[in-house]
């Protein structure tokens, strides 16, 4: 430890170039998790969020519940097994405008029983009633301008929805979702002719069963129903790639670097071990040495990042928690340590000898 920390007082300008290189690799990774979660979170938040544990669909649509029309039969069978922890929901895409200013917006129409565990929390204003016409929707439509008591026109039939109360974390397929009561949602989308998107499920594996042996029914778990979502698997598997790319020349990058620096002290490697310092001795003064550099990099780059982070727009899918910000920080310094094994190497086979005969 005293002569890592004794090299880095002496060389501080390296130091901070070796320092700034790993910091930069380290913000470049914050970003890239948090953007990636963000996405996530902007692409599929309601499912992810959503007390449900399975989702009943017909075997037709896959999972899909915008293929999915299940008939006032097959709800009524599900309901029969499943109880009060099974509740329809029946999904549409609309497009409508806000009665203040007149700007066209988008969303996605879902339509639940507001006494079910499907029923959104409300952060302002207040929540769906059974006979009310009104809806609870996303507070990112605030950002577009819409408040409470305003009204919603669809388009094109220009039916209306009062904006009663605001939820949050209730996207899908990037867009906000609005609330309706199924039997207001029905009402606005005749040609379903009572028929739901499917039916979630809050019950255990036995009943769950009993449910697939219902004839053209699936159930899926809520993690299948998210791997299933349009564009979903697509966009995290891209970012994902991307992720481990970056990772993987994050460990090369830092590999070949500390093994170029270590080189270059190869002779005064050679010195201490004339005069007595052991293998061990160098080869834990070069890992503290890249380790410390690696902590208080990764250090600087979190601060920086939960800094610009403070400063995004509201608009920008940006999603990185505590938990998330250490973990990638422990990845960090565990591939910075690992790629710190090709420099050890190199300093084993140090000949002192040959080392100091370099020496000028």
């Amino acid at each position: 430890m005293f002569l890592a920390f004794r090299e880095l007082q002496h060389y501080r300008f390296r130091s901070v170039l070796i320092g700034g290189i790993v910091a930069l690799i380290a913000f470049m990774v914050f970003m890239l998790t948090g953007l990636t979660r963000g996405l996530a979170q902007d692409n599929a938040a309601l499912l992810i969020a959503t007390p449900a544990r399975h989702f009943v669909t017909t075997r037709d649509a896959a999972g899909v519940f915008s293929r999915s029309f299940l008939s006032p039969d097959d709800v009524k069978a599900v309901t029969a097994i499943g109880g009060s922890a099974a509740t329809p929901l029946a999904q549409s895409f609309a497009s409508f405008s806000d009665g203040t200013d007149g700007t066209q917006l988008s969303g996605v129409l879902l339509g639940i029983d507001p006494e079910s565990f499907l029923a959104p929390d409300v952060t302002d204003g207040q929540g769906l009633k059974a006979g009310v016409r009104g809806a609870v929707v996303d507070s990112s439509l605030q950002e577009d301008g819409v408040g409470l008591g305003d009204t919603l026109t669809l388009k094109p039939g220009g039916e209306t929805l009062q904006v009663l109360g605001f939820t949050q974390a209730a996207r899908l397929n990037h867009q906000p979702v609005v609330f309706v009561t199924l039997d207001r949602w029905q009402a606005l989308n005749p040609r379903t002719r009572g028929s739901v998107s499917a039916v979630a499920l809050q019950t255990d594996a036995a009943v769950t069963s009993q449910i697939s042996d219902l004839g053209g029914l699936s159930v899926l778990t809520r993690a299948q129903a998210l791997q299933v979502l349009p564009g979903y698997k697509e966009e995290q598997g891209s970012l994902t790639m991307i992720q481990v790319f970056l990772v993987v020349v994050a460990a090369f990058v830092l590999a070949v670097f500390f093994y170029v620096l270590t080189l270059q002290k190869t002779p005064q490697f050679g010195l201490l071990k004339a005069i007595g310092a052991s293998t061990r001795t160098l080869a834990g003064s070069l890992v503290a040495q890249m380790l410390f550099l690696t902590v208080i990099a990764v250090m600087i780059a979190a601060l920086v990042t939960m800094g610009i982070v403070s400063q995004l727009p509201a608009g920008i899918p940006f999603a990185l928690t505590l938990p998330t910000l250490l973990a990638a920080s422990g990845l960090l310094i565990v591939v910075a340590a690992l790629s710190s094994l090709l420099s050890l190497r190199t300093v084993a086979r140090v000949d002192p000898l040959i080392a100091i005969g370099t020496v000028t």
